[in-house]
């Protein structure tokens, strides 16, 4: 019974333990790896993020792999060295990965030096374009430039195109004429700023001419990472407003993907996670102000993480959504496990009874057999089986624990034994054997 009672205890203690195992592993912080070119804004605001989780004791941490530009961000993410990567729309996106957030709206700004005139896009065919980029852009700025160039049906080297940095465009403004600049960002990046402010000069030459793309519309409906936006009237400032009217361009976006097998739910903890601090990220970095939630339609070429869409939509599962399976079978197999357990210690229980009942009667033949010996030497064997009986009884695990009543009825029934062959060992005349204390 006590080895019963002891399995039973430890059946208990296993489940509590397994339990106990299962709530720290579900608790515990999950670390995700998060591709990002290494030195943008993107990574600093990554960063303020993943210290406000810290400081929150939030459930997700960042683990930031820094990449040399956002085309190797997005083949990190593609061949699954990370979970989370910060990557552009119209840099070849990871097919193994799907949208979690929008971080930020890139436009193309087309703009020639103040003095030079062009209606459309079209009109460069044969002239210069500068095309400002940066170390995190790698050749993003010129693949895109040659999307435009395509829709247009522009040839290959019909526009001249020169790689200039920002701080080096001044210099050669100087140096070397040319009738455009094509630069890519945020409208209010200061890389397109700085840009404008340094074509525009000191104004005595007039405004800038900002060259509108007519047909990104269907630009964006042939290239599936690029949209069709708007330069607004006035986006640089400037009086007389710079553009002087609305300007149609296109341009890309910057996206947070996860990959396609990552947890729903941890992706809607990611994405609850980062809208909720975007806040106070942007007092250090400004560019979480445009941090926003994608569209979370059906049939979208660059379709968002079914975690991410769940939070947006307020589909998540609630804990017992999503374990109330395991619940249901771990209580049903709990109480198969707690009924064979007391099912086994019941037929242990009547198993020892009914060997007690065997004890029983193995004395009380005893004490037949005592009046009926016909020899010292089988009255001494007699003895020696009584001392086996108590023994047995007394001190076999296989036995249960004895109550008042049955010790009582095995107490007589050996004493009455014994008295039986005292009285026939002196109806044989023989001298009582010694024998081992009961």
């Amino acid at each position: 019974m006590w080895r019963v009672f002891l399995a039973i205890l430890a059946a208990v203690a296993g489940l509590a333990a397994v339990a106990t195992i299962g709530l720290y592993f579900y608790e515990r912080p999950t670390t995700l790896r998060i591709a990002v070119p290494r030195g943008s804004d993107y990574q600093k605001l990554l960063v303020i993020l993943n210290q406000e989780f810290v400081r929150g004791r939030k459930n997700i941490r960042f683990r930031i792999v820094p990449t040399g530009d956002e085309k190797t961000a997005s083949k990190a993410i593609s061949e699954g060295h990370v979970d989370l990567a910060v990557v552009r729309s119209d840099i070849s996106m990871p097919t193994n990965a799907e949208t979690v957030l929008i971080f930020a709206h890139y436009s193309s700004v087309v703009v020639a030096p103040p003095g030079k005139r062009f209606a459309n896009f079209a009109d460069l065919r044969g002239k210069t374009i500068a095309v400002v980029e940066t170390e995190t852009s790698g050749d993003a700025n010129r693949n895109l430039l040659a999307m435009i160039e395509s829709e247009y049906s522009l040839a290959p080297g019909e526009i001249k195109t020169v790689s200039i940095a920002t701080n080096d465009l001044a210099k050669l403004l100087r140096e070397q004429p040319i009738d455009a600049l094509f630069v890519v960002g945020p409208f209010d990046s200061p890389q397109i700023s700085d840009a404008i402010k340094i074509i525009s000069g000191d104004g005595a030459l007039g405004a800038p001419d900002f060259i509108p793309i007519l047909e990104a519309s269907a630009l964006a409906e042939k290239f599936p990472g690029l949209e069709a936006n708007q330069i607004l009237r006035g986006a640089f400032g400037g009086s007389p407003p710079r553009p002087s009217q609305n300007i149609e361009t296109v341009g890309a976006t910057m996206r947070l993907v996860a990959r396609s097998d990552l947890d729903n739910s941890t992706v809607g903890d990611v994405t609850r996670q980062v809208l909720a601090n975007r806040a106070v990220a942007a007092s250090t970095v400004p560019i979480a102000n445009h941090i926003e939630a994608p569209s979370t339609d059906k049939g979208k070429l660059l379709p968002t993480h079914p975690g991410a869409a769940a939070f947006l939509d307020g589909e998540e599962e609630t804990f017992f959504d999503k374990y109330s399976d395991m619940i249901y079978i771990g209580a049903m197999v709990g109480s198969i496990i707690v009924s064979g357990l007391a099912t086994l210690a019941s037929r242990m229980a009547v198993s020892g009874h009914a060997r007690f009942d065997q004890v029983l009667e193995t004395a009380l033949q005893l004490l037949k057999s005592g009046r009926e010996a016909d020899s010292p030497e089988a009255l001494a064997k007699l003895e020696i089986e009584i001392d086996e009986i108590l023994t047995r009884s007394l001190a076999a695990a296989a036995t249960p624990k004895l109550d008042n009543h049955q010790l009582a009825a095995l107490t007589l029934a050996v004493q009455q034994a014994r008295l039986a062959i005292a009285d026939r060992r002196s109806q044989l005349g023989a001298r009582p054997s010694s024998q081992p204390p009961a």
